[in-house]
């Protein structure tokens, strides 16, 4: 379990080497170990370097340091990850909430397995494709266009636009390359610049990737708001903790922006209406709520509930990933025999 070390940035593993840690860790919280026992006997290995990590985190615990920050900086953990055990820290669900990140981290990496294993094939087929694209580019259409002239046969114009694409796909391939690469870093340039909540607004009016993100940052935050208040924290005061974190930029915003709407005598529930990465259902949840006296109960509630369909729009994205994948290849495929058979019949046509 522990592997991959680095002394400088502390103690980094595998995404499912991190949730076994974490899961591990929460199943011994919940059999009433403290954070440092755990620990302790977690990190038990013989490698010199794994006892390092152990006596930094420990140490770094006893100095006072929060557990949240120690484990981020010795274990490279997410910042999601770390600004959940920041919560739990406040509102002392500490062994529920690393069981549950522990199994979000171990399903992430199973999702990703699952995801290379759909992709395998088509990436398989498209290398294919590329080889077959370099053998027709360099041996076959010369020689079909010097079979061509020596008859005095003039291919017609679709067939000639479709030989031209095939013999330019290199060229197109490694421009498109490179446009992808000029947009991607001029997109985290842009992304480094703009205020988070710049960002998630225009994220949330994004076609296709509007419903997870939406799901996601509702789901953190009706979670962590229902722990919060359901530790006995007031609305207000769950809303100071969650501005005092540092591992989510987008919520300290969000949290701000709600406490000045509480200021000026706004409800909540009205105050979260105001941003659109939310999902409208939250509105309801906030008013009904607070109208049975039930508000952390519900928004808890609610946010396994988003939890859930993020992981059934998963599921159901991968599985649409491979027929897709395997029709472009198809596709391709046939437009190259296309390219090769059509000349010939039009040719044999002609002669005969």
């Amino acid at each position: 379990m522990f592997q991959n070390k680095s002394m400088k940035n502390g103690f980094k593993k595998k995404v499912r080497d991190q949730g076994l840690l974490i899961k591990r860790l929460g199943e011994l919280l919940q059999r009433g170990y403290t954070v440092s026992e755990a620990i302790d006997f977690l990190f038990y290995d013989e490698k010199e370097y794994v006892g390092v990590i152990k006596n930094k985190l420990l140490s770094g615990l006893q100095n006072g340091e929060s557990l949240s920050e120690v484990m981020q900086r010795e274990l490279n953990l997410p910042n999601h990850v770390c600004a959940q055990i920041y919560f739990a820290e406040h509102h002392g669900k500490m062994a529920e909430t690393f069981y549950e990140v522990g199994k979000y981290l171990i399903n992430k990496k199973k999702d990703r397995q699952q995801l290379f294993k759909i992709l395998q094939y088509p990436m398989i087929l498209i290398g294919i494709v590329i080889i077959l694209l370099v053998l027709l580019r360099k041996v076959l259409f010369p020689s079909f266009q010097s079979l061509y002239s020596s008859l005095g046969y003039t291919p017609s114009s679709t067939i000639n636009i479709v030989l031209s694409i095939i013999q330019m796909l290199p060229v197109i391939s490694f421009w498109l390359f490179l446009i992808f690469i000029l947009l991607f870093v001029t997109v985290l340039y842009i992304y480094k610049k703009i205020p988070p909540l710049e960002i998630a607004r225009f994220i949330s009016t994004v076609p296709g990737a509007s419903k997870p993100y939406r799901l996601m940052q509702t789901h953190f935050f009706s979670r962590e708001m229902g722990f919060l208040l359901g530790s006995g924290v007031s609305v207000y005061e769950s809303l100071q903790i969650i501005q005092s974190q540092k591992f989510r930029p987008l919520f300290q915003q969000v949290a701000k922006r709600i406490m000045m709407e509480l200021k000026e005598g706004q409800t909540f529930s009205h105050a979260v209406g105001k941003f659109p990465f939310f999902q409208k259902e939250l509105l309801y949840i906030i008013q009904h709520g607070q109208m049975n006296g039930r508000l952390g109960v519900e928004l808890e509630y609610y946010s396994k509930i988003c939890l859930q369909q993020i992981e059934e729009d998963g599921k159901r994205f991968i599985g649409y990933i491979q027929p897709v994948v395997f029709c472009i290849v198809g596709i391709f495929i046939l437009s190259i025999y296309f390219s090769i058979m059509m000349p010939l019949f039009q040719m044999m046509q002609s002669i005969m």
